[in-house]
């Protein structure tokens, strides 16, 4: 038999194969359209493995699986570093409104102009601190103090929620001290 034949008959099992890689993503996935795509790029690193490939396949259907598992966890780190950027872009959006929040307050009109400047200055110092933490230190200490609780920010975050208040902890912490340092 050539090698022709041999690489047809894969391409035809392969196909046949469909209808198990779409179940296990579904099995595995959640949206129709990352379904899709995984398996789209599943056939296509298979196909292109095929035309460099010497050896023959013996086990087509455990082959293209692992095919599978190996996008899978690619897409699944994708997805987690999307969404730590997705995060970091939450923290300029966050505070930025911190920043106006605290303007806000300090615009006080029935206080004397000394008061005032200090609270925008105490203000503004407090914005440079927490611009200064590690981001997920950040971004679990502004969620906190607008009133979330550690499980809600877990849940936001995709971060643990003893690691959540891990990071609360010690970025109320650190604030402190770099408040303090700075007086």
């Amino acid at each position: 038999m050539e090698q022709d034949d041999l690489s047809q008959g894969i391409e035809t099992e392969l196909v046949s194969l469909r209808p198990v890689l779409q179940s296990y993503f579904e099995r595995l996935l959640e949206d129709s359209s990352d379904i899709d795509d995984c398996v789209d790029e599943t056939y296509a690193r298979a196909y292109q493995s095929l035309r460099q490939r010497a050896l023959p396949i013996h086990h087509p259907r455990a082959w293209l699986l692992k095919i599978a598992q190996r996008v899978l966890w690619q897409y699944r780190a994708a997805e987690q570093k999307h969404r730590r950027m997705s995060q970091i872009q939450y923290y300029a959006t966050a505070d930025g409104e911190v920043r106006s929040e605290v303007d806000d307050l300090a615009d006080d009109a029935d206080e004397q102009p000394e008061a005032l400047v200090e609270r925008r200055d105490q203000a503004r110092l407090l914005a440079r601190s927490l611009q200064a933490l590690p981001p997920y230190q950040q971004t679990a200490v502004m969620l906190h103090f607008s009133g979330q609780s550690a499980r809600q920010i877990a849940a936001r975050t995709g971060r643990p929620r003893r690691t959540v208040n891990d990071d609360i902890r010690k970025g109320i912490s650190r604030l402190r001290r770099l408040v303090h340092n700075t007086d």
